[in-house]
């Protein structure tokens, strides 16, 4: 891979979100020791590809079905019943998909029930699509954890050929960060489940194209992009960068058409629950990991308009139309909360080691995606091709 910046800048996305794992662990120390081998392993990185890339041709196959299947065993021997604590963190997001959708079967409003751990069910609408063929055929939701992680895969590589660098990425993702460990083991949906919108907004930049391509393409995109990122309330914003990339790479129009189809389709997935009042849509209590209240707070609502006013003049400084672009801005506004909640801890107490920052582990699949997609753009410029045109 050119350079170290890439992989330095996602080990640092790992750290952030992992360091309450690691505090469950060992405590500080335990944090410590695992941000400097992040580090060290993502100084290593670029050497490591240069290597793997000279070794014989079963050597990634290998390495990828060994660790696939671990993980898998891990998944189905180390998920543990509902009343379980494992790393010394109860985690019900798992759970909270379960009870939502047989609420839902039932014919019941599915955001009034509670988990085991007696909280409210946080997820979006669209994680009930994407979790519901794996609840109701496999029997858990948690079962999306495997298939999500698996299909990140070909999605770094841009297809079923195996590379070097995209390889050791993902070995890095899924078996590098203490945050992903921790979900695939009781069964979180934070990382594995923003993959398919990191597959939605994949599909959706590569169908717009200068040259105009396919409306219908482009507007199924935007439908699965809508779908895929009404799981949490911040993937929103990867709506509006992905709608403004588009509109740069492929016209205004176009851009337009993403975003109010992706928008609409949020907007279909949501209205139907709040029909019966604000109050009973429980996942509007998330803002609780930010602030303090729950709901539409003050607090939350003024946030949200500095981040929306934040993002947008970021957007028109940047002009991100290239893949690398999207996806590094992308993965700094998913994991603004993890920062959000660091700085108010660090003003509060003077201290972060008690900080739960996993909100912000959606970004790390986005982050993987950046760090591939900038190895290529920078090799692209090392052969003579010209990188700026490759990228859009």
């Amino acid at each position: 891979m050119a350079g170290a910046c890439g992989p330095v800048a996602f080990a640092a996305v790992l750290v952030v979100v992992s360091t309450h794992t690691a505090m469950n662990l060992g405590g500080p120390p335990a944090a410590a020791w695992y941000a400097v081998a992040a580090g060290v392993v993502a100084l290593l990185l670029p050497a490591a590809t240069e290597l793997l890339a000279r070794a014989p041709w079963w050597v990634l196959p290998v390495l990828v079905v060994a660790c696939l299947g671990t993980l898998t065993t891990v998944f189905v021997v180390g998920v543990p019943p509902a009343d379980d604590l494992v790393l010394g963190v109860g985690s019900d997001r798992a759970n909270a998909l379960d009870v939502a959708l047989g609420e839902l079967a039932a014919g019941r409003y599915p955001y009034a029930a509670t988990t085991y751990l007696g909280n409210p069910i946080t997820p979006l609408p669209g994680a009930l699509v994407l979790a519901a063929p794996f609840r109701f055929l496999l029997g858990s939701a948690a079962w999306q954890n495997v298939a999500w992680t698996a299909l990140l895969l070909p999605l770094l590589h841009g297809g079923w050929r195996l590379r070097p660098g995209p390889t050791l990425v993902w070995l890095l993702t899924v078996a590098g960060g203490l945050e992903v460990w921790r979900e695939f083991l009781i069964g979180d949906d934070l990382v594995a489940g923003t993959v398919p919108a990191l597959a939605a907004a994949v599909w959706t930049l590569r169908t717009a194209r200068p040259d105009g391509g396919s409306v219908r393409l482009l507007t199924a995109a935007a439908v699965a992009l809508g779908v895929a990122t009404c799981t949490r309330p911040h993937l929103a914003l990867v709506v509006a960068i992905v709608a403004v990339a588009v509109g740069l790479r492929a016209g205004r129009r176009r851009g337009l058409l993403v975003g109010g189809v992706a928008g609409l389709v949020w907007l279909v997935l949501i209205v139907p629950f709040l029909l019966g009042g604000l109050a009973r849509f429980s996942p509007l209590h998330v803002a609780a990991k930010v602030t303090d209240e729950r709901g539409l707070s003050v607090g939350i609502v003024v946030i949200g308009l500095a981040a929306a006013l934040l993002l947008a003049a970021a957007l028109w400084w940047l002009r991100p139309a290239s893949e690398v672009a999207v996806a590094w801005c992308a993965a700094a506004v998913l994991v603004a909360p993890s920062l959000l909640s660091l700085a108010r801890a660090l003003v509060e107490t003077g201290a972060v080691w008690s900080a739960d920052l996993t909100l912000g582990a959606v970004a790390v699949p986005i982050a993987a995606w950046a760090v591939v997609a900038g190895a290529e753009v920078g090799a692209d410029a090392a052969s003579g091709e010209d990188p700026v045109a490759l990228a859009a």
